[in-house]
C-alpha cells in the first residue's frame, strides 16, 4: 500500500488506508506500508501511478486505484479456505451508517456559524439509526421460543462479535468523528448513544483496529 506523506496530505485517504490496513491485517497476510512525499516523486511511482492518485494497492504486477476495488479485492482475491470472509452476513450492518460521514463533513466544513444546529442536528440523527441498530438484537440473538422480552443486543461489532468489513468502513469515520468534532466544534458523541459507544471501546481495545488507528494529532493535522 502506498500512502501520502506527511500526514497533514492524508484526509480521506487515512480512511481508505486504515480500512486496508485493518482488512489485511485481519485475513492474516504479510504487506507492506510505504509513505510518499507527493511532492518528490520517484520515477517508479510515476509509472505506477500516472495520475498521482494515492493511495494505491499493488499486489504483484497488479495496481489498484479505485478505492471501492481496493477494498473489495483482498475480500475477492484472500478468500475461504486460507483466508476468513470478513463480509457482514446481515445487510443491514453495511447501510445502518451510511449518512453518518458526510453529515459529520457537512458539520465539519461549514463556515456559517448560523447553520451549525441545524448540521448537528443532522449529525446526530445519523448516530441515532446507528445506534438503533446496535442496540436492537440481531436475528440470531432472539430467542422465538421465548416469552420474553428481547431486550438490547449487547454484541461488539455490527454484525456480531467479530469485526467484518462493515465495521471496517464505520470505524476509521467514527474516530475521525470524535476526533474533529471535539476540537472545532466542542461536541462529542452523546452518552445517549450506548450501542456507539459500545462499539468504540471494543474497537480500541482490539488489535487490529488499535494497531491500524492513526492518532488524534495525525488527524487534526489533516483537518487544520
Amino acid at each position: 500500500i502506498l500512502l501520502p506523506q506527511p500526514p497533514e496530505q492524508l484526509g480521506l485517504q487515512a480512511l481508505i488506508s486504515q480500512r486496508l490496513f485493518m482488512v489485511l491485517w485481519v485475513k492474516g497476510v504479510t504487506f507492506n506500508v510505504t509513505t510518499i512525499d507527493t511532492k518528490r516523486w520517484t520515477e517508479r511511482v510515476q509509472k505506477l501511478c500516472p495520475g498521482g492518485q494515492l493511495p494505491f494497492l499493488l499486489y504483484g504486477t497488479e495496481v489498484h486505484t479505485d478505492t471501492n476495488k481496493m477494498e473489495e479485492f483482498p475480500e475477492a482475491v484472500l478468500c475461504p479456505p486460507r483466508y476468513p470472509k470478513l463480509a457482514a452476513l446481515n445487510p443491514e450492518s453495511n447501510t445502518a451508517r451510511l449518512d453518518i460521514f458526510a453529515k459529520f463533513s457537512a458539520n465539519i466544513k461549514n463556515s456559517n456559524p448560523a447553520l451549525n444546529d441545524n448540521l448537528e442536528k443532522g449529525l446526530l440523527e445519523a448516530l441515532q439509526v446507528l445506534d438503533n441498530y446496535l442496540t436492537s438484537p440481531l436475528p440470531e440473538e432472539v430467542d422465538e421460543t421465548s416469552a420474553e422480552d428481547e431486550g438490547i443486543s449487547q454484541r461488539k461489532f455490527l454484525n456480531g462479535n467479530e469485526l467484518t468489513l462493515a465495521d471496517r468502513n464505520l470505524l476509521p469515520k467514527l474516530h475521525i468523528v470524535q476526533v474533529v468534532c471535539k476540537k472545532y466544534r466542542g461536541f462529542t458523541i452523546p452518552e445517549a448513544f450506548p450501542g456507539v459507544h459500545r462499539h468504540l471501546s471494543n474497537a480500541y481495545v482490539w488489535e487490529e483496529s488499535a494497531s491500524t488507528c492513526p492518532g488524534g494529532e495525525e488527524i487534526k493535522l489533516a483537518y487544520d
